[in-house]
Formats: C-alpha cells, structure tokens, sequence
C-alpha cells in the first residue's frame, strides 16, 4: 500500500483492457444464461417452466451486476480532460469488483456442467476410472481460477495499490464486506438447491459461501 502524497496518474490504457476483460465475462455470463436450462439439476419453482439451478444462477447474476458496477467505476475514474488519466480510488474499486465479477462467473459456469458430469452413470461407461480423473482435474482447475479471481486477485491490487494506506484499508474493509455478502447468498442460495434435489447440505454449508468449488 502505497503511502505517496504524489497525484496518482494512471494511463487510461490500463483501464481500458479491464473494460475489456469485463465485455467478455459479460458474454460468458449471457452465454451461460441462456444455456443452463438445459443441465440438469436444476429445481422447479412456479412461474418459471424450466428447471433452475439456484446457486448457479445466483452466481451468474451477481457477476452480472457486479460487472456493469465496475464498468461504472473504472469509467468514473477518468480524469475529464484531453488526456482522460485515471486518478480516482474507483479505479480500485472498480478493480475489487471486477475479479469478484470474474470468480461468480467461474462457479456459474463451471457448477452446473460438473454437477451434471458427477450424476453420469460411470457404471455405463467403458472408461470410467478416465472420466473421473478428467471430472477430478477439471473441478481442480476451476477451483484454482475461482479462488484466483476471488481472493489473490483483489489482495494484489490492496498491496499494490497507488492511493494512500486510509482509501486502500477502506476499500480493502468494502472488499471484506463483499465477500460476506456473496457467502451468505451463495450458502442460501446451495440451501434452497440441495433441499430442492433432496441432497444433504455440506457441513458446514457456510464453507460452501467462503469457497464456492466446495458445492461442485
């Protein structure tokens, strides 16, 4: 954390690649959407004339949310001038925001493939022991990136952060608070799931908020 009094002047090129990072999570969010109702696993609710996977669709819509919030902020963060650097604390913000964008797309894409690739009937395959490394290995990989985008990420752009040690510990405690809030939605959301398929819950389920790979 940086304790400088000097102006911070960030090239607006560094905010424009995660404009662009966040225009393809989006296209990975809307692509996801629009096919889960397919997989299953999902639960029925009224109103709704396909099955829902909870957890996941919870996850897809608060990286969606959290991807236009960010787009906000990196925009804000903008000096509105011919050179247009970026010298606001949104721009960290909009950095927290991204990565927590990033690892709700992870487990919204990631969740409802391998559960349906848990519910396969190994014992009808030729090859059972290789489709269980590969289903291994695959969870193992999106764990990794999730945990990557929800925790490594963010901490990294703390540390390095160029505004001063108050506006970086106050956006590190917004950050905390994030992380809380997704939890407790994520366990909620594995709850209503779970009863709905009539699986046990996870013990303790409030493990699966603080790392999601735990439901897959």
């Amino acid at each position: 954390m940086s304790e400088t009094r000097e102006p911070v002047r960030v090239a607006v090129n560094v905010m424009r690649a995660r404009l662009t990072i966040l225009g393809f999570n989006l296209a990975i969010i809307t692509f996801q959407l629009s096919n889960m109702r397919t997989l299953e696993g999902g639960i029925m609710l009224p109103g709704i004339d396909f099955p829902v996977h909870m957890a996941d669709a919870a996850a897809l819509f608060l990286g969606l949310a959290m991807s236009l919030t960010a787009m906000v902020a990196f925009i804000a963060s903008g000096q509105l001038d011919p050179v247009g650097v970026c010298n606001h604390w949104s721009l960290l913000l909009g950095d927290l925001l991204m990565y927590v964008a990033l690892s709700q797309t992870v487990a919204g894409f990631f969740g409802p493939f391998l559960f349906t690739m848990g519910q396969a009937s190994l014992a009808e395959l030729a090859a059972a022991q290789e489709f269980a490394n590969i289903h291994a290995a695959v969870t193992i990989a999106g764990a990794v990136a999730w945990a990557a985008a929800h925790y490594l990420g963010p901490v990294v752009s703390l540390f390095r952060s160029p505004f001063g040690r108050r506006t970086t510990v106050a956006l590190g405690g917004v950050y905390l608070l994030l992380v809380l809030l997704i939890a407790w939605i994520t366990t909620t959301a594995w709850r209503l799931q779970s009863s709905g398929l009539g699986l046990d819950h996870p013990d303790p389920i409030w493990l699966v908020g603080l790392f999601a790979p735990l439901y897959w």
